[in-house]
């Protein structure tokens, strides 16, 4: 009796282990159109598995070489993992992640410095990637820096 409860148990903890090592779905929608953070918070609405996000930088305009604050909020998805990649889009300036973290209920806020860019103003690309149960979700939004 004691065998076979342990070659069930077995069994149930690497299906659970299997279940759990699949990968999970990568999802990036298209950059929001027609707003940039450096203006105005923006919003993208109807994502995968219901919800929307507001992102919102402070100060604006947003200064190279000088830290800006990122506040998301989220309603109706509840992430496990909420970050930020930013890339530049004019000039290859690699990939800086930030992580946020929770500010109370739906809203996630971080802190962060990007890399100084040689030609002063620059395009940026700030895709926010939520991660939710068997989904990563990335959500493009555009905003430039000025020379600070």
């Amino acid at each position: 009796m004691h065998i076979a409860a342990g070659a069930i148990f077995t069994m149930v903890l690497v299906a659970v282990l299997g279940y759990l090592a699949l990968p999970k779905t990568a999802i990036t929608l298209a950059p929001v159109e027609g707003c940039r953070l450096d203006q105005r918070a923006c919003s993208a609405g109807g994502l995968p598995g219901g919800g929307s996000i507001e992102l919102m930088i402070e100060p604006r305009p947003v200064a190279t070489s000088r830290p800006f604050t990122l506040h998301a909020h989220i309603e109706g998805l509840h992430p496990a993992k909420v970050a930020v990649d930013f890339s530049g889009v004019e000039m290859n300036m690699g990939i800086t992640r930030l992580e946020l973290l929770s500010a109370g209920g739906d809203r996630y806020s971080g802190q962060i410095t990007l890399p100084v860019c040689v030609t002063g103003a620059m395009l940026w690309q700030a895709s926010v990637v939520l991660e939710t149960g068997d989904k990563v979700i990335s959500i493009p939004f555009l905003f430039r820096t000025t020379h600070g």
